[in-house]
């Protein structure tokens, strides 16, 4: 039986017929070609004296409990201490929990990959949030971001940029932009009040589909073998003015070979580039942050066809592909981890 960590109210409104980016039926599918079953359950749903959680299995639309699973993917976040706990603990019962950590700031990430010298090329310059490190970045390029560490969906980023000697700042809320002119010194009012950390990173010259600019969504995953895979990649195209891609922002999905087609590359040739890269990536995080099955990597194309890493996402909804009309990557998406965790079962009740 493999595991899947939600929230409970997720699992209630799954339940229910509720509509999710979440689609248990792919999960159970996969579950089932491999001889396994699944068990969706949350943190606080566990018994720990007895060793079980009450929960989900999918199908049938009733609570029940089971032994906690000995192999578990997550998919509930882990910012409260009571989750990392919780997790902690399911460790020390024995327990393989893959993305157990899956909430982890951007600066963070960027720290772990700089350790690695090939990497480093694929990295836009990034550093904690001063006034100074603004004007640094801005004296090398055409213009640098303000991102939170932790947020995702685009919510919060801000762009400086330089025109006719005077600073602006073009602010993201929900896609739409607002600019203003800004004084560099004063690069901190930008972001006071709003309760999060803020890094500032090089902007990079993206690739545009129709003047929109467009980064790509990577899912690099684990399969049955246990080996990194690309399990697909697809466009992310900014609406029309906005300096977000993200589809929370108004952005919206096209398959990389229909960009890669019309920018003139050849599609095959920058596809495995692309991941070649994130598999580097995955395997660099691993080794500071196991267990790893899934990402949902965001890397840019510039102008030149080179490769960035923009961000991780450790929860990645992966309705790009959905949305893009390629609908069987976006199923492999949710079923290859569970493949992996099959294998992981088979390995340890062959080691037992």
């Amino acid at each position: 039986m493999i595991g899947m960590l939600y929230p409970r109210t997720l699992i209630s409104s799954l339940m229910k017929g509720g509509r999710s980016f979440e689609k248990p039926d792919f999960y159970v599918q996969a579950a089932r070609e491999a001889g396994e079953e699944m068990w969706f359950f949350s943190l606080v749903d566990i018994d720990w004296k007895e060793g079980t959680a009450r929960g989900w299995n999918g199908v049938d639309p009733v609570w029940k409990r089971r032994p906690i699973p000995d192999v578990i993917l997550n998919r509930t976040r882990t910012t409260r201490a009571s989750a990392r706990r919780s997790i902690l603990r399911l460790k020390r019962m024995g327990k393989l929990v893959c993305n157990e950590r899956n909430v982890v700031s951007k600066l963070t990430i960027h720290r772990i990959l700089a350790k690695e010298p090939a990497l480093q090329p694929y990295l836009p310059e990034t550093a904690s949030l001063t006034a100074r490190a603004v004007n640094d970045l801005l004296t090398a390029n055409r213009n640098v971001f303000l991102k939170p560490s932790r947020a995702s969906v685009g919510n919060g980023i801000i762009r400086i940029s330089r025109a006719g000697g005077a600073t602006y700042a073009e602010v993201n809320r929900l896609g739409r932009t607002e600019r203003k002119r800004i004084d560099v010194r004063r690069i901190a009012a930008l972001v006071k009040g709003r309760r999060r950390n803020y890094l500032v990173q090089q902007g990079i010259p993206l690739m545009k589909y129709r003047g929109r600019p467009v980064d790509f969504r990577v899912s690099i995953q684990r399969g049955a073998d246990g080996n990194w895979q690309c399990t697909g990649m697809v466009g992310k195209v900014a609406r029309k003015r906005a300096i977000v891609t993200n589809l929370h922002c108004g952005g919206t999905s096209m398959k990389a070979v229909e960009l890669f087609r019309e920018w003139g590359w050849n599609p095959a040739e920058v596809e495995a580039r692309v991941a070649a890269l994130g598999v580097s990536i995955a395997s660099a995080l691993e080794r500071e942050l196991p267990p790893i099955a899934d990402l949902g990597l965001d890397i840019a194309l510039d102008d030149q066809g080179h490769p960035w890493f923009i961000e991780s996402n450790f929860r990645d909804l992966r309705i790009t592909f959905r949305n893009a009309g390629d609908r069987q990557t976006w199923a492999a998406t949710f079923q290859n981890p569970v493949r992996y965790a099959a294998a992981l079962l088979r390995s340890r009740e062959g080691g037992a």
